[in-house]
């Protein structure tokens, strides 16, 4: 199938009037008013939501049948009033869900009321008969909404923006529903990818897919060295161009995978983006952070808050395992990569079984059985439907780091090393992931008494991220989600201060004894990690402790590689520090799959794919892991030795139709070497 000039090809518009015949059949008797195509979704008004619980799999049915996703909205008409509704709820949901009259929003446009509970698990809110019964009795579409354990400015700004913008996302629903149910125009002819960003390199992840018939954008990052010409993807390359954009899939909230997504919103970009709930809340709170951090240095953000708000209006949140159209040609599932919280691998499923796609984002994979140490996030998913091509991240594909365990007890070891000592040991954080990731190590380790009780300081937007993760426990590893189910917060180590002033922030510099400071940012480029170790660095009682990667051309990488004499500029005038403390570096804290993580999934990865292409890795990471895979590939579980690619950035590949490169075959038969 490549063309439009098949038989059995349905244009866009004889598709949608199958789909609209085709609903009218099953629901007939629910009185439509009206059938809109909002974004992947087929919503159907009705007058009569009642005859919907008397028939309950009639809509399941129709959906399997359409494979859409359809959904049941009530005619304006017949909603019941706002007062009406919250005293139904109120005294329909069980009181153990800790929902109070000041927790029910209501959303106009689309008809949802939005119901914040303290425990979900109390309302079966995934059930069905659940749904149905709120709609068919108040005429409004319950949506379900853990509230945070932890206040969470950004969740509640979100949700009271979503409400106040419902026309502008009402509109963009629409829009991106006629670009997926568009007349195709030439069908899908090929599969190409194009790096923009990512390849051989690590940072400002960009991919382009194209299929001839449509275009989709899988990230869109800055480079983790900064704000410069260098920080952006490749948007200036002859086969990207904004206007022919169908999607942009983002698979996490990382800025070197976000960070420039408002800057396609800046230059015209009207289109869906598709990432998790989770993703959406952090990449708000990221994207604002960096843009006002690059005001404070004096220069130019590349974005705007409008830009910001623009993409929050576009933005399609998609769960795990859910399958959606994201244009003609292509649908999309989302998978748990184990990376930070709502990070998903990316299936694409291009034509009607043509061709599929498995890109990686940053993945995490591990084993669960066995593994005795504090876990944040399950491990990465290892099964699909089909995958022909596989792009994966290769950050350590030449590093083999600590195990886990060993990891936290480096830390542990080094936190009492600065305890005796009486300084401070300083860990540089990355606001989403790392830092949480170590809030909970530490929240165990005084638990257990393998720490002292002294004070913890938390700077920058860990407290706010981590607000954020107490509202998507689903998401989160089996004991920490058992934890907070249970009442208790897994991210509170016993004395945290969490830094909200200069004032606090002088205290944990000047304070006489000993503390533990997490700041932002990880690998030392910014924020206010930077004003404890302009401090803290030359006194030697103190420890700096590296818990995440370090990019070329970082302070942090810099700091590893022996530099100790760092300048700074401050009030117009240079300042020059002599690094006196302790450096060490502790890596098995890493959000990446190590190289044996990274074979591991290859091992366990269901269907193997043909091609692997590796990307988001330094040179000697890429080629390195290239090598490993092409002699370990039976040991990997390959049937036959799958075509390794390591492409640069703005190279084509052109996945469909290809010919195996016979060269490239020959390398992994060579019977005198390992190829």
């Amino acid at each position: 199938m490549v063309a439009n000039t098949s038989k059995n090809k349905l244009s866009g518009e004889e598709l949608r009037k199958q789909i609209i015949l085709g609903v009218y059949n099953a629901l007939r008797n629910a009185e439509i008013t009206r059938i809109e195509f909002e974004g992947p979704e087929i919503a159907v008004y009705v007058k009569k939501p009642e005859y919907i619980l008397d028939n309950e799999n009639v809509v399941g049915d129709l959906a399997r049948k359409l494979r859409k996703r359809i959904v049941l909205r009530t005619d304006p008409s017949y909603r019941k009033s706002f007062e009406a509704t919250k005293k139904y709820l109120l005294e329909t949901l069980p009181k153990e869900a800790g929902v109070g009259p000041g927790d029910i929003e209501f959303d106009e446009r689309l008809g949802e009321v939005i119901i914040l509970a303290e425990n979900p698990n109390a309302i079966p809110y995934k059930s069905a008969s659940f749904r149905n019964r709120i709609l068919a009795d108040t005429g409004w579409r319950p949506v379900v909404l853990r509230k945070p354990m932890l206040v969470s400015k950004t969740f509640r700004s979100i949700l009271r923006k979503s409400i106040l913008d419902s026309k502008e996302r009402q509109r963009a629903l629409r829009d991106a529903g006629e670009r997926i149910f568009r007349d195709t125009l030439i069908g899908t002819r090929r599969v190409r990818v194009i790096g923009l960003g990512s390849f051989g390199e690590v940072g400002r992840s960009a991919i382009l897919v194209d299929t001839g018939e449509s275009r989709i954008l899988l990230d869109a990052g800055a480079a983790p060295t900064g704000y410069g010409p260098d920080a952006f993807p490749f948007f200036e390359a002859p086969e990207f161009r904004i206007e022919d954009i169908d999607a942009v899939i983002i698979s996490h909230a990382h800025l070197d995978h976000v960070g420039m997504l408002p800057l396609l919103f800046k230059y015209g970009y009207r289109g869906p983006v598709y990432m998790t709930a989770p993703t959406r809340d952090i990449a708000v709170l990221v994207l604002t952070d960096y843009m006002q951090l690059v005001q404070k240095e004096g220069k130019q953000p590349p974005f705007t808050q409008r830009e910001i708000n623009l993409m929050l209006s576009r933005t399609i949140v998609m769960p795990y395992n859910v399958v959606t159209d994201v244009a003609p040609d292509t649908k999309l599932t989302f998978a748990n990569a184990g990376h930070i919280l709502g990070s998903a691998l990316v299936h694409l499923h291009i034509g009607q079984g043509l061709y599929n796609i498995l890109y990686t984002g940053d993945i995490k994979y591990y084993r669960i059985k066995g593994d005795t140490s504090t876990r944040l996030l399950p491990p990465a998913s290892y099964q699909f439907h089909r995958i022909e091509t596989l792009i994966m991240e290769s950050t350590y594909g030449a590093t083999e780091t600590q195990p886990r365990h060993m990891a936290e007890a480096q830390l542990i070891e080094l936190i009492n090393e600065a305890y005796k000592k009486g300084g401070k040991i300083l860990i540089p954080v990355m606001a989403v992931g790392r830092g949480q990731d170590i809030l909970v190590v530490l929240s165990r380790a005084k638990k257990e008494g393998k720490i002292p009780d002294i004070p913890v300081y938390v700077d920058g937007m860990v407290y706010e991220v981590t607000a954020i993760y107490t509202a998507y426990i689903d998401y989160l590893a089996k004991p920490i989600r058992e934890a907070i189910l249970q009442g208790e917060n897994p991210f509170h180590p016993g004395n945290v201060v969490y830094v909200d002033s200069q004032a606090r922030r002088d205290e944990a510099i000047y304070s006489s004894g000993p503390a533990i400071i997490l700041a932002t940012s990880g690998m030392m480029q910014g924020g206010p990690i930077l004003e404890y170790f302009k401090h803290l660095a030359e006194d030697p009682k103190n420890i700096l402790a590296f818990v995440s990667y370090q990019a070329p051309g970082t302070l942090g990488r810099r700091l590893l590689e022996g530099e100790r004499e760092i300048t700074f500029q401050e009030n117009g005038r240079l300042r020059t520090i002599r690094v006196n403390l302790k450096i060490e570096r502790v890596e098995g804290f890493t959000g990446h799959a190590t190289q044996s993580e990274l074979q591991l999934f290859l091992r366990h990865l269901t269907p193997k794919p043909r091609n692997i292409i590796l990307n988001h890795g330094e040179p000697v990471a890429l080629s390195t892991l290239g090598r490993i895979i092409k002699s370990k590939w039976q040991r990997l579980g390959f049937q036959s030795p799958p075509e390794i690619l390591i492409p640069e950035n703005l190279e084509a590949i052109t996945l469909y139709p290809r010919h195996s490169r016979v060269h490239t075959s020959l390398l992994y038969h060579n019977p005198g070497g390992s190829g």
